[in-house]
């Protein structure tokens, strides 16, 4: 088994496409994010996710793929750890109310199964989900493998972590007036940290549950004082994840 993850890795290789990714981060300590999942098509990082059950994963609607190659108990994408699990998706559900990024970023997520369960260790393990909403200031990190600064930068190969803050309805709407929903909760706006292309559908994590996906944000750089990032608000599709896991 051990040979057939390696030779995978060496198969999928690191090539990492232009999605949102996380801005002046730090790498995380190794293994501290278990559900972080990456979603590989070919030899390229597409996107982000999160588990949340052993056969169910949760990324962004706007991650198109099919079929994704799953990598899961990641921290390095160029070194073998022998944590590591690959797994291909198969079922896709993507929200009935998402009209595409063109119309609108509302209902921006999409589930996953997974053809084959994963093994629950130290390395991964599923995320719960909320029951309650974050409340603006509520502080949360986002992880993911994308650029550290600019699109043109190097990516990093080790998984990155920033810290984030709730930010108020009121003030996100002020900076993207007439976009925000009450399906969206936005974080951060502090100069220089941002999730940016290529994070999307990663998780925004408050008080140890899923409160976010990296979905949307500024159309210029990256990490703009005072222009938070947007996330699908986990909370109001609570109801809508679990119906789909029990009935697929």
């Amino acid at each position: 088994m051990g040979s057939r993850i390696f030779l995978l890795l060496c198969v999928i290789g690191l090539t990492h496409a232009s999605t949102e990714k996380i801005t002046d981060g730090t790498e995380c300590v190794p293994h501290s994010q278990p559900w972080q999942v990456g979603l590989f098509e070919g030899t390229s990082l597409r996107c982000g996710g999160v588990l949340i059950d052993r056969r169910w994963v949760l990324t962004a609607a706007h991650c198109t793929g099919s079929r994704y190659w799953v990598r899961l108990g990641e921290h390095s994408l160029s070194h073998l750890d022998w944590t590591e699990q690959i797994r291909r998706s198969g079922f896709s559900a993507t929200h009935p109310n998402y009209q595409g990024a063109l119309q609108s970023h509302d209902s921006d997520l999409r589930l996953l199964r997974l053809r084959t369960p994963v093994l629950l260790t130290r390395s991964v393990q599923p995320l719960a989900l909320p029951t309650t909403c974050a409340a603006a200031g509520t502080k949360c990190h986002i992880s993911g493998w994308g650029t550290t600064n600019q699109p043109w930068n190097p990516f990093p190969d080790k998984l990155q972590c920033l810290n984030v803050s709730i930010v108020p309805s009121a003030t996100c709407q002020t900076v993207f007036p007439g976009r925000i929903t009450d399906n969206m909760v936005c974080a951060g706006g502090i100069a220089g940290q941002d999730a940016c292309q290529g994070d999307s559908g990663g998780p925004l994590v408050c008080g140890g549950v899923l409160q976010g996906l990296v979905s949307w944000g500024s159309v210029g750089p990256c990490g703009q004082e005072g222009i938070p990032g947007v996330y699908t608000n986990i909370c109001k599709y609570v109801d809508w994840i679990q119906e789909i896991m029990k009935n697929n």
